[in-house]
């Protein structure tokens, strides 16, 4: 599997849809690649101790191999996304700005990362563009 070319076909999700139809366009590129996905997937304790439940908007599986998947239409990918990815721990993660830069996002996504072992994939739908960022721990 060649994650690379998932995350190009995500660029071209419809940023200016409303969050569900892109949430649904990002599905359906997880599913034509032969992932099982599901869309909601309940946290039952978010990670900044307030013990509220939340939902990851799309978690795609291919086996053991689990995907996070986290869209903010807005500029800015919010902390409870990070935090939301955090808690399912998955083999990779990825938060999606619809109409945000992705400089600005990176560096939102380097100061909470650092909790997660697994890449995260950074990505900008307006800009069409995306990397990874890597936690302190996974520099070495």
């Amino acid at each position: 599997m060649n994650f690379a070319n998932i995350i190009e076909e995500v660029l071209i999700a419809d940023y200016k849809l409303k969050h569900n139809d892109t949430v649904r366009q990002i599905e359906s590129i997880f599913r034509n690649n032969g992932f099982y996905t599901t869309r909601e997937y309940p946290i039952y304790k978010m990670g900044d101790g307030s013990g509220k439940k939340g939902r990851i908007d799309l978690v795609a599986r291919k086996g053991r191999f689990r995907v996070a998947v986290e869209y903010d239409h807005h500029k800015l990918i919010k902390w409870k996304s990070f935090q939301k990815i955090i808690q399912i721990n998955p083999e990779c993660a990825i938060a999606i700005s619809g109409d945000g830069g992705l400089k600005e996002n990176i560096v939102r996504a380097s100061h909470y990362v650092r909790k997660l072992r697994q890449p995260l994939y950074v990505v900008s739908l307006k800009e069409k563009a995306y990397t990874t960022v890597r936690g302190v721990e996974n520099d070495g």
